[in-house]
């Protein structure tokens, strides 16, 4: 009876442990990867979201600070009375310095990803309706991903984010002031009710007849 040879597979085992392994460290690269793209997206995008925010809450006070929510006495009394009148736009101008400045510093402070170029903010003041506003923010930044060079092979070597929030500018008192001055002006009650009267009389003759 002839004796079965021993047949030594600790080779084997050990390719195909490290196998295994290499597998699982690119799989853990790459997830730590995928992960750092999509915080970096929901850093920028509510970044984005703050930086709106907090200028549309403060438009009407060009000497607040958007990292410091508390307003003074002073701030709210010194409000200009003809702050949007002849064509003034130094409020729009201070909300955008503010905003910009606000995101440069949450972008520097928050990102732990390397930027391939510095981020990009546009802030915009866009005219709504009568006496509304709103604020519009875009971010623009290309970041490197962790592992790069090794992902690179896959596409993954940087990621470019673009994100853009807006919020409508709180100034209640304006609002309000305007709608009640184009009202009174858009109403017939400087013409006398008599007359006001006689004029929808006459309007609703000639409706009836022309029904």
């Amino acid at each position: 009876m002839k004796k079965k040879e021993h047949v030594n597979e600790s080779g084997e085992v050990m390719l195909e442990g490290l196998i295994v392994y290499t597998i699982t460290v690119f799989l853990l690269f790459f997830l730590l990867a995928i992960f750092s793209v999509l915080f970096q997206a929901w850093n920028v995008q509510t970044i984005a979201n703050e930086t709106a925010a907090k200028a549309a809450a403060t438009y009407k006070l060009a000497d607040s600070d958007l990292a410091d929510p508390y307003v003074s006495v002073e701030q709210i009394t010194g409000i200009s009375r003809f702050r949007y009148w002849f064509g003034d736009d130094s409020l729009e101008r201070e909300a955008e310095t503010k905003s910009f400045e606000y995101s440069q510093d949450r972008l520097q402070k928050t990102t732990y990803t390397k930027a391939v170029t510095q981020p990009e903010v546009v802030v915009q003041v866009k005219e709504d309706t009568l006496a509304r506003r709103h604020i519009e923010v875009t971010i623009t930044g290309e970041y490197t991903v962790p592992f790069g060079e090794a992902l690179s092979y896959f596409g993954f070597d940087s990621i470019a984010h673009y994100e853009t929030a807006s919020a409508e500018c709180l100034d209640l008192i304006d609002y309000i002031d305007t709608v009640d001055f184009a009202g009174k002006q858009c109403s017939l009650d400087i013409l006398g009710s008599s007359l006001v009267g006689a004029i929808n009389k006459m309007m609703k003759l000639i409706h009836d007849i022309t029904d």
